[in-house]
């Protein structure tokens, strides 16, 4: 494997970073010099990290009774007893409404002292319990995944809709709550992780209704608040982008961090970094740009095989000039769009037609150009998601 995805993958782990952030002794998690105590807890782990994070636990501790969701295809195996369940995403299907009433079921039901809460990305796909009809839900979120909106925007509708996000699951629990994160969300809006199941909610249902209103869709009944106030749960991330590209300098030559949050079309991505690199007079040969975040593709009609690694590389392949270059483009949780590739290596020497480039940013099918030449990069799912990780070095 390419020496920056490795180092990338490892900076990423969940494991790693929990071991860094979290001190557990008999009957006492501390993180952030906070001691919450437990004789019983329960624990649920949501999301793409949902196994590596579960396992530092079970390694551990003893739960009362321990639910893992992770995404369909993820073949991470649990190492404790555990209720595995396997669900969809991007799009939540019947496994996810499944999901969503065993967790909202345990929450209310089990005995416990610490309902410990894990989650990291694609949570809000894979665990959810609509106030919807379900068919609706899941074409309104075929609707909001395809819409270009940000995440933020996203998520005020998807917390509205639900039984359990927003705030919901929290209100339910008899105990305190501890939620651990690995965030995937540029600039770190820790409600938006997985839509915060068990997190104060600061959209309304306004904003909700307002970003409905832009997609055309009409749900016909009045939707509920989500809750303002927790007065019984705490949250803590334990990593996210700009954490690991700080790491991921220190073994890069001359590095500069741009931003962790990259967001804007992925076309308009890969131009923008291209410019940078273009006009970059004052930066002396050899260095190193490090981004991350996570760029939008909006598709308004049919589409190719591609993802938004995939479309910046070839942006930037369009826009950019002069000098020696190697740019990798690589999605932390091995998943980039509908592909099965985690993102793309190219450089000066990775040689495309303009046309070719401009006719599959126009219909969407990035790999299909880029596997053609041999640039991909294929992890499989990684078990973790901190967004996406572009380091452009110039020797």
């Amino acid at each position: 494997m390419d020496e920056i995805v490795k180092r990338i993958l490892d900076l990423a782990d969940p494991e790693r970073a929990l071991e860094e952030k979290v001190s557990i002794r008999r009957g006492v998690i501390e993180v952030n010099g906070r001691e919450f105590t437990f004789s019983r807890p329960l624990l649920i782990s949501v999301g793409k990290a949902s196994v590596k994070m579960a396992n530092f636990f079970l390694k551990r501790i003893e739960p009362t009774k321990t639910i893992v969701v992770k995404p369909k295809g993820d073949e991470g195996q649990v190492q404790g007893d555990a209720e595995v369940i396997s669900s969809g995403h991007p799009n939540p299907d019947r496994d996810s409404f499944k999901a969503g009433r065993v967790i909202l079921n345990a929450v209310k039901s089990e005995d416990y002292d610490l309902l410990l809460f894990l989650v990291s990305g694609g949570a809000s796909a894979l665990m959810e319990y609509p106030l919807i009809d379900e068919e609706i839900y899941i074409r309104l979120n075929e609707t909001l995944v395809r819409s270009g909106l940000t995440i933020q925007e996203i998520n005020a509708v998807r917390k509205h809709v639900s039984k359990i996000k927003g705030g919901r699951l929290a209100e339910e629990a008899k105990s305190p709550v501890l939620t651990l994160i690995i965030s995937d969300v540029p600039g770190n809006d820790l409600s938006s992780v997985g839509s915060g199941p068990t997190i104060a909610d600061p959209t309304t249902v306004e904003d909700a209704m307002s970003v409905l209103k832009t997609l055309g869709f009409d749900l016909k009944f009045a939707l509920p608040e989500t809750p303002k106030n927790l007065r019984n749960s705490w949250a803590f991330k334990v990593l996210d982008n700009g954490e690991l590209l700080s790491k991921l300098s220190s073994s890069t030559t001359n590095p500069f961090i741009l931003t962790s949050e990259l967001r804007g079309e992925a076309k308009d991505v890969g131009s923008i970094i291209a410019s940078i690199y273009n006009s970059s007079t004052s930066l002396k040969r050899p260095y190193t740009l490090l981004l991350g975040g996570e760029p939008e593709v909006t598709i308004k009609g049919p589409a190719g095989k591609g993802g938004r690694n995939g479309e910046v590389c070839l942006s930037l392949l369009l826009w950019v000039s002069g000098g020696r270059f190697k740019f990798h483009a690589i999605a932390t949780d091995g998943v980039d769009g509908n592909s099965e590739y985690a993102g793309c290596i190219v450089g000066d020497t990775t040689k495309l037609d303009k046309g070719d480039i401009r006719r599959a940013l126009r219909d969407h099918s990035s790999y299909e150009l880029l596997e053609r030449i041999g640039v991909t990069v294929k992890t499989g799912p990684t078990g973790t998601n901190v967004n996406n990780v572009y380091v452009l070095t110039a020797p």
